[in-house]
């Protein structure tokens, strides 16, 4: 899918975690708190690479293969989901413009995505569509000189701080899947409003906005496609989101269990360390071995994106283990912190309410067993 570095790559890996030792650890409390992306680090990222590791060395990217990519946003999402959420939404975009854009949108857009000048934002959820993105009704009407773009769309992950927007719109109220077109939208254009940052349980770091459009008029060379294929689209930026929402929950499960088997050493119960008690170490062993398990197929699934090959089902069992894995260590942890795993000055509080959003973003859990459970069915048929 991209054109992948011959070089070594563990440096991207290393490069990660110094940034985010130097720069997002020491900022990380706040930025949950306060529910605030750093702004004042993008440049710095933009820099380092960071927003287009994973796209071709063409396009200003860093060319480097998906399993060192996305073990780079897990560094990320150790330190900050949120912070990584919001480089994962950024490539969906990118990985649709790259996918489906012609050679003057690619020209327009992707270098400045990829070089991380401008952040990208991708949105597909309505208040009443949310699994089922063929419900949309905001809608898209031709007219002269494009087309015209009313409705109203929520939970828009980098709302706010994108410039570019990928936005899905019924193009034909009776062709339900078929009748759908995404477009690009630019920050700032007319009839096109940003809403207030919401209020989130989690991930509170990523800024995540409506977005509400009312006769805003778009050129016709910012549809992507046809106008009608517009839900294939969506669905292919949402295969390499499922990757990107697994690398973030593999994050969040290892900080998850450092964070535990560090208070279970330090920490005494009935005249001996936490950790020296079986039921303790039955809990370590537990989440260990589902980490160990999960970074395995992120990786086989990273190297399947790599190859060029559907990997549609592959993200979609991916990111369902990690999720229930992630949940599962997030919970083990804060009981090994007991009541203290309870209050907002330990991690695991943080990352318990971060690991969260795994079983809904990107493809609820529910959805997910039905792509997959059909898919088995079908093999077996």
């Amino acid at each position: 899918m991209t054109e992948v570095r011959e070089t070594c790559t563990d440096d991207i890996v290393a490069r990660a975690r110094k940034f985010c030792t130097d720069h997002l650890q020491p900022i990380a409390k706040e930025l949950d708190k306060n529910s605030r992306f750093p702004v004042e680090l993008l440049e710095l990222m933009a820099q380092e690479g960071f927003l287009g590791m994973n796209y071709p060395v063409s396009y200003g990217g860093g060319g480097y293969p998906s399993v060192a990519t996305h073990q780079a946003v897990k560094e990320f999402a150790k330190v900050s989901a949120g912070v990584a959420l919001t480089f994962h939404v950024h490539w969906m975009a990118i990985d649709v413009l790259l996918q489906f854009g012609t050679d003057a949108q690619k020209q327009k857009y992707l270098p400045d995505l990829i070089q991380g000048r401008k952040i990208a934002a991708y949105t597909i959820s309505e208040a009443q569509a949310g699994s089922d993105a063929a419900g949309i009704c905001s809608v898209a009407t031709p007219a002269e000189g494009g087309w015209l773009l009313n409705g109203a769309k929520f939970f828009c992950t980098n709302g706010g701080l994108a410039d570019i927007y990928i936005v899905a719109f019924k193009t034909d109220a009776e062709a339900g899947a078929k009748g759908i077109g995404l477009f690009i939208i630019e920050k700032g254009a007319a009839g096109f409003r940003i809403g207030e940052p919401e209020e989130k349980m989690g991930c509170r770091s990523s800024q995540t906005t409506s977005l509400v459009f009312h006769d805003c008029l778009v050129p016709s060379d910012h549809l992507l496609g046809n106008g009608r294929d517009g839900f294939k689209m969506a669905m292919f930026g949402l295969t390499g989101g499922r990757l990107g929402m697994a690398a973030i929950g593999l994050g969040i499960a290892e900080a998850a269990l450092k964070a535990a088997a560090a208070y279970a050493n330090r920490r005494s119960a009935f005249g001996k360390p936490l950790s020296a008690l079986y039921a303790v170490q039955e809990k370590l062993a537990d989440m260990h071995v589902k980490i160990e398990a999960a970074k395995l197929l992120v990786d086989d699934t990273a190297q399947k994106r790599d190859s060029g090959k559907d990997y549609s089902v592959d993200t979609s069992i991916a990111k369902l283990f990690v999720t229930e894995a992630a949940n599962e260590v997030c919970h083990k942890a804060l009981q090994i912190f007991g009541g203290h795993g309870y209050m907002k000055y330990n991690e695991v509080e943080r990352l318990a309410r971060d690991a969260r959003l795994m079983d809904i973003g990107v493809g609820a859990s529910e959805v997910l067993k039905m792509v997959v459970g059909t898919t088995v069915a079908k093999r077996y048929g």
